[in-house]
């Protein structure tokens, strides 16, 4: 059975190394100069060389002809650590020898004899973080005054979970990530040997997808590779490669700070049903967000702002995190969707009450207009209330008619409900008259700025301007029942607690009455209320649903 790519092409030599140059070159000056550690700590992610180095260095301080700190992989003792078959060569799995029993026997009791047939004996501990407290503890001693013929090389990818102990024993070697271009760079020297031709923006997306990590990298070039074509176009490569390219990632962010949260999520889940790999996507979000806030803050644009950006990188940091333990992978997505939507909303809020102040004080006349009808239909009221008094005094009628009078001058939607009172005239044989009139035009202590039919028939219109507005607010908005108007206030009513707390939030509240304002020319305020669902409607939902008839 052939073996795998990342196999076969394991590096033999330092020079064949990617990435990790300060690595190579520190461990090859000290070769050189004889001054090797007894014990190393090889740091870092999974799948960028931290074992490969360490068989490196077996070989190197055991190769019978070594050049210039390079082994020569060609001696018996070059060939049995590179088959495995070296007696004086332990590679040690931490994740499956945890106990403090292993390490006393595979290590401690062993490492006092003399090797066998190489001049030193190596141990490769990986994963070393794995071990438990009383195996550390054990090997605490050992590590700090080996025998001369030992040398430990422990690897790790999580180093916070090493005892402080341990790490000051050894010396520590951070591995980084790869970078793109070294990746590309080796999948061609791995394509050269292979005979096969595949196309730079394959080798490039590979490079992308595997984030920095040569093992994933040659293992997604082997599956492009198992196609068994000899030229291979992305076209193809596509058919084996996770199913998200930089098209779709535009799409998905271009939509996210222009369409709102409903649209994105809607086109998240399109791409999920297509086959799109939800950690790749992510990934890919995450790194493309990244090119644009270095690209806003060093070029300056400013198609989205850098705390956008960066509030955006957080949350989905945030939801990569959370994506392998819900029971919905794509749930934390979602919610960091609606977050990120949610606070780049607040910055066009703030500019469209910026402009809404600017077009009222515009048309400041039409405003004075607005609240002058309204205190006259209140002074109205104040008449009627006079009127109910039993001393009703002619006096006290002329006064209040009198203080309505210099606002018949200005024209107004309203005027006409009170002409009626101004035409009357001030005596009190038509107290009774004015009553009757007082009463068919208004309603004791509540006068409509603005009607109901007014409100429903311009709806649509306001509904639009939020949805220009706001990005999420829309989607609670769209489940509203106008039910009325009282005073000066609009009544929407939902069937959920959820809508009526977000509406009745002052900053949500405030937009729908600034966008209440500008369509409907007239100040009003915005009252949410939970629709109760009356007894009687349930059971003729019942009967409905069952059949049947009440007895």
């Amino acid at each position: 059975m052939s073996q795998t790519l990342y196999r076969r092409y394991r590096p033999e030599k330092f020079k064949d190394i990617s990435g990790q140059e300060h690595v190579v070159k520190t461990l090859q000056n000290q070769l050189k100069a004889g001054s090797v550690a007894h014990a190393y700590l090889f740091t870092g992610p999974r799948g960028i060389g931290k074992t490969t180095i360490a068989r490196l260095v077996a070989k190197a301080i055991n190769c019978e002809k070594v050049k210039e700190s390079e082994p020569c992989g060609k001696c018996s003792s070059c060939t049995e650590i590179t088959t495995g078959n070296a007696l004086d060569v332990f590679e040690i799995d931490a994740a499956s020898h945890t106990d403090v029993e292993n390490v006393r026997e595979n290590i401690i009791k062993n490492v006092r004899f003399a090797p066998n047939k190489l001049n030193r004996k190596v141990y490769i501990i990986d994963e070393v973080h794995m071990l438990s407290t009383s195996a550390f503890n054990a090997l605490l001693k050992t590590l700090e005054e080996p025998p001369e013929h030992a040398l430990f090389i422990l690897a790790t990818t999580e180093i916070h979970k090493v005892p402080e102990t341990i790490i000051s024993r050894c010396q520590r070697f951070d591995f980084a990530r790869i970078d793109k271009a070294e990746l590309v760079k080796r999948m061609k020297r791995i394509l050269k040997k292979e005979g096969v031709v595949v196309a730079d923006d394959v080798l490039a997306e590979i490079a992308r997808h595997s984030g920095g990590f040569a093992r994933d990298a040659e293992s997604m070039l082997g599956q492009v590779l198992a196609l068994g074509e000899k030229e291979i176009s992305m076209d193809q490569a596509m058919l084996v490669l996770p199913a998200t390219t930089a098209i779709i990632v535009e799409q998905f962010i271009d939509s996210m700070f222009s369409k709102g949260a409903g649209e994105t999520i809607k086109l998240l889940n399109q791409n999920l049903e297509q086959g799109v790999d939800l950690k790749h996507f992510l990934d890919d979000v995450i790194s493309k967000l990244r090119d644009q806030l270095l690209e806003t803050v060093s070029e300056g644009k400013a198609l989205v702002s850098v705390d956008q950006l960066r509030f955006a990188i957080e949350k989905f940091l945030k939801a990569r995190r959370h994506i392998n333990v819900d029971h919905l992978p794509q749930l934390p997505l979602e919610l960091a969707i609606v977050e990120i939507v949610s606070e780049g909303a607040r910055d066009q809020e703030l500019a469209v009450g910026n402009s809404t102040s600017a077009s009222l004080r515009g048309a400041e006349g039409d405003d004075v207009k607005s609240r002058g009808n309204h205190v006259a239909l209140r002074k109205a009221v104040s008449v009627e209330k006079k009127i109910e008094k039993s001393d009703f005094k002619k006096q006290e009628v002329d006064l209040d008619i009198q203080e309505t009078q210099p606002l018949s001058s200005r024209p107004s939607e309203a005027s006409g409900e009170i002409s009626h009172i101004r035409d009357l005239p001030a005596s009190s044989n038509n107290s009774e008259a004015l009553l009757e009139t007082v009463q068919e035009e208004t309603v004791f202590d509540s006068v409509p700025v603005i009607s109901l039919e007014e409100v429903k028939e311009k709806w649509p219109t306001v509904f639009e301007q939020i949805q220009e507005c706001n990005a999420s607010l829309p989607l609670f908005m769209e489940s509203c029942e106008i039910c009325g108007v009282k005073d000066d206030h609009v009544e929407l009513a939902f069937e959920y607690d959820l809508h009526v707390q977000a509406v009745n939030k002052e900053k949500n509240r405030v937009l729908i009455e600034k966008v209440l304002e500008k369509v409907l020319g007239k100040k009003v305020k915005v009252r949410a209320l939970k629709t109760e669902k009356k007894e009687s409607d349930s059971v003729k939902d019942l009967l409905e649903e069952f059949g049947g008839s009440v007895v």
